[in-house]
């Protein structure tokens, strides 16, 4: 979106020529030139792109279609969604989640394509995986996701569409942005000190770390609030 960037030196410039790009290009662009001297702490910078993602969308609300996963390090997936229908088609863009505890899960869900390849389709579940020493392995041989992951063995699956029909299946609403962490969606600046406490904010060798307890008094927290998180 030019209008992010008359202001902002680019630094950040799409290869190509696709819309998705010159978006993405214009959230760094304006992150860039936001935070110069330290990075944000998760609960700014959920702030921030909230109002970088209103100002794409505002140039054209009613035909825009604008829906994006975008990773911040290894552990939180950002989702954002401004859903619609393209003129003349009947297709839905959108973005859908569904929560699944794979630790009680011994199911695989088979999802078969209704469009024009009726051959197509993917399993999801547990039943393929076996255990062996303690380990789960798939029955081809490749390590289960399910091993690695929280306590709680939690996954949040997000897709254009519902995938299947005996589960519940949210879809986000317009403008929304939520943060899925351990498999969970999470919008509270409660939740993002806690995660970024826990180690999955942003990280860089050229930026000072995020001013935590000044952040926290922003949001009218005390730093006693997160007794023996390290502030």
């Amino acid at each position: 979106d030019d209008r992010l960037c008359r202001t902002v030196e680019r630094t950040y410039s799409p290869v190509g020529t696709t819309d998705s790009e010159a978006a993405f290009c214009a959230i760094l662009n304006a992150l860039r030139a936001k935070f110069t001297d330290s990075m944000p702490s998760l609960p700014i910078l959920y702030e921030e792109l909230k109002v970088l993602c209103q100002e794409i969308v505002d140039y054209e609300p009613k035909t825009t279609i604008f829906n994006f996963l975008l990773t911040c390090g290894p552990h939180l997936l950002w989702v954002y969604s401004w859903p619609g229908a393209r003129p003349g088609s009947k297709v839905w863009n959108g973005l859908h989640y569904t929560i699944r505890n794979r630790k009680n899960d011994d199911t695989t869900t088979r999802l078969s394509c209704s469009g024009d390849d009726p051959n197509y389709a993917v399993a999801i579940g547990t039943a393929a995986y076996k255990k062996t020493n303690g380990a789960s392995e798939s029955i081809n041989g490749t390590r289960d996701s399910s091993s690695i992951n929280d306590s709680e063995n939690q996954v949040c699956l997000v897709a254009t569409k519902p995938l299947t029909s005996d589960e519940e299946w949210i879809e986000l609403e317009r403008g929304e942005l939520l943060v899925m962490d351990a498999g969970a969606p999470k919008v509270s600046a409660v939740d993002l000190f806690r995660a970024e406490l826990n180690g999955k904010g942003l990280s860089a060798k050229v930026l000072q770390p995020p001013h935590l307890e000044e952040d926290m008094r922003r949001y009218q927290f005390e730093p006693t609030f997160f007794a023996g998180g390290g502030i």
